[in-house]
């Protein structure tokens, strides 16, 4: 059937779960702490920093990374922020601050407001939109940023990735295997990509078949296959006689088929009764 509330939900559970793990800010005693570094945060411009020192109160401030990369900060003049993780921005105030301003200055940076890394989400969602990235951030989560994908969405998201020279590429992944487990569906979203669901392609089924009706259509459908989606033949059909209707050229053509023939976008199965 179409995407619908199971997989919304499954979605939207599925991130949740990885945002309820709090991350923790980045608090340096003079240098940056010896745990790894590899999942922190990349400060870039825009994003709002949140910088205290410890019992210094005129030192804790808000500021924004300028579009060169670089903030102000009191005593020690500007800082190259853009890059760096909130740990290693952290270990460098220190060590400035600790060349004649404060003694073993202890200093937190951390994240109030993200907005260097961004994706664009349109189509078939709930909540189409801007969205700022975190964290490391899979397709499942992207989609769940926006709230999740429409009942009618397509299975296959697209992705526009910017390229070296201004160049993009396309690359398409299944939602559904991505939900299923499948790593290879589920790969990481980049800053700057766009992100694109389609409604779905459907095709209808009727006669002799348990479920009639119109169903999403997968890739590699057999007319088997559409017949066992639709829950299977009754007892009097006749597949031997199965038919589709296909519009082509924007006229209605009925033609005989094969069960392992596969089935295209908008075509009527019409599973017949047997004469006997």
């Amino acid at each position: 059937m179409l995407l619908g509330t199971r997989i919304r939900d499954l979605c939207l559970v599925t991130v949740f779960a990885l945002m309820s793990v709090a991350l923790c800010p980045a608090t340096v005693r003079g240098q940056v702490d010896t745990e790894t570094l590899e999942d922190e945060y990349v400060i870039g411009a825009e994003d709002v920093l949140r910088i205290t020192v410890w019992d210094n109160d005129d030192l804790t401030v808000n500021v924004r990374v300028g579009l060169d990369g670089y903030i102000a900060y009191k005593y020690i003049g500007r800082v190259k922020a853009s890059g760096l993780s909130t740990s290693e921005l952290a270990g460098i105030i220190a060590e400035k601050l600790a060349e004649g301003y404060i003694n073993d200055p202890q200093v937190n940076v951390q994240v109030a407001t993200y907005r260097s890394k961004e994706i664009f989400i349109i189509g078939e969602v709930n909540r189409p939109g801007t969205y700022y990235l975190t964290k490391r951030t899979t397709i499942v989560e992207a989609i769940s940023m926006a709230q999740g994908p429409k009942s009618d969405a397509d299975s296959d998201v697209i992705i526009v990735r910017k390229g070296d020279k201004g160049k993009g590429r396309n690359i398409t992944v299944n939602l559904r295997k991505a939900l299923e487990g499948d790593l290879s569906q589920n790969i990481a979203v980049l800053d700057g990509d766009s992100i694109f669901l389609s409604k779905a392609k459907t095709f209808f089924i009727l006669g002799e078949v348990h479920k009639p009706g119109q169903y999403k259509l997968e890739k590699d459908t057999s007319v088997r296959k559409a017949i066992s989606i639709a829950g299977g033949h009754t007892e009097r059909a006749a597949l031997g006689r199965v038919k589709i209707i296909r519009i082509v050229e924007g006229e209605e053509q009925e033609m005989d088929v094969q069960l392992e023939e596969a089935v295209e976008p908008l075509d009527t199965i019409v599973v017949p009764q047997s004469y006997f």
